[in-house]
């Protein structure tokens, strides 16, 4: 494994996180619309009340004969939830508060959190890093803020802070959840103690996973990747340094498990693209999919192990029962009228959403507008 986080390597690791998932041009709109508008925004939430500090489990013990390296590209990975299958809790378990961190995380939400202009002014702090490029100062104040809210067991946007509600999806600050991450990376490496070290690479693995907990949107799910990524890199440059090499080989092998999820979640987006097949012309729009492809896209939109990928499935099947030809705009609608009735809540208030406002002429010039 190369060095520790280059500069270059965390903007691409950065960039390549935001690029997949925009690969569908559905969620690009999703994302757009979700930073520039507050159409259907509920109220900006007070700032969370104070928080006690909480306890954190030690990380299970480390058996190197029970280690082994997942096989992404084998057969049985294709309809496989985008999940770690190293267990997390080797380098970074959960803690055990019972608080919803998104209480207190929503506050920074742009533009209309209840500490957005706070969350301008963290921002404004941020010096230059050699490797890691823009941090906060170790002393930050918002860094020692932050640590009893990632020591809690759970992190849930949707539908506790933020409803589901298609392309005015609201999305918690990702870019501060980045400069976060890199801050107590940044901390954690000029820390002389080994356990003062793993302290804070710990929390920014706990941040990652705490942003995959939803499983609600692609846009957050990949940034919890990445930090969960950054996180198990810094662990294991430093326990290989320190002779931990047990520790070193679990964070190596986890690390290893982000790349394959990013490139697994992009030709998941892929697949249910719609917009290459849609037809602009004096007649109006049409959408016509191979067949093969629709039935892909409406598998995906209804068997899915992962809830990210069907919510955004329907967003695509909206689009078809719009200006689908043929069978395929019947099929479409009763697949969201199935997936609306779905037991999972997010999943049903997204296609609830997009049964509620279906795509016209006129907002689909708007949604194509945004992403020019």
């Amino acid at each position: 494994m190369s060095g520790p986080l280059a500069s270059p390597r965390l903007a691409v690791a950065a960039a390549v996180t935001v690029l997949v998932a925009l690969t569908s041009l559905l969620a690009v709109r999703t994302i757009g619309a979700n930073q520039d508008s507050t159409n259907s925004a509920p109220p900006a939430r007070l700032p969370a009340a104070p928080i006690s500090p909480s306890t954190v489990p030690m990380p299970k013990p480390i058996v190197l004969d029970r280690l082994a390296i997942p096989c992404w590209s084998c057969p049985e990975a294709a309809p496989s939830p985008l999940r770690f299958r190293t267990d997390l809790d080797l380098l970074a378990p959960l803690g055990t508060g019972g608080r919803n961190a998104a209480e207190w995380y929503a506050a920074f939400t742009k533009p209309d959190g209840a500490r957005a202009t706070v969350a301008d002014a963290i921002m404004g702090r941020r010096v230059d890093h050699p490797v890691l490029g823009k941090i906060l100062p170790s002393e930050d104040p918002f860094l020692v803020e932050a640590e009893p809210w990632l020591d809690q067991a759970t992190m849930r946007f949707y539908p506790d802070i933020y409803s589901v509600e298609g392309f005015q999806t609201k999305l918690p600050n990702l870019a501060l959840a980045l400069t976060l991450a890199r801050s107590l990376i940044a901390r954690g490496q000029g820390a002389d103690q080994f356990e003062t070290a793993m302290t804070d690479f710990r929390r920014v693995v706990r941040l990652g996973r705490l942003l995959r907990q939803d499983d609600a949107t692609v846009i957050n799910d990949l940034v919890g990747l990445a930090t969960i990524r950054m996180g198990a890199e810094a662990i294991y440059e430093r326990a290989r340094k320190d002779g931990r090499l047990d520790l070193a080989l679990a964070a190596a092998i986890i690390a290893g498990e982000a790349p394959p999820q990013k490139l697994l979640s992009g030709a998941r987006m892929t697949s249910v693209e719609v917009v290459p097949y849609l037809r602009r012309g004096v007649g109006g729009t049409s959408v016509t999919l191979p067949d093969r492809r629709f039935q892909e896209l409406r598998n995906m939109a209804l068997d899915n192990p992962d809830c990210r990928f069907r919510v955004i499935a329907c967003a695509s099947l909206s689009l078809i029962a719009s200006f689908g030809s043929g069978d395929q705009r019947e099929l479409a609608k009763s697949a969201l009228d199935t997936l609306a009735a779905s037991t999972d809540s997010v999943v049903a208030s997204a296609a609830r959403w997009h049964l509620t406002n279906p795509i016209n002429e006129k907002r689909l010039d708007e949604l194509l507008a945004q992403g020019d």
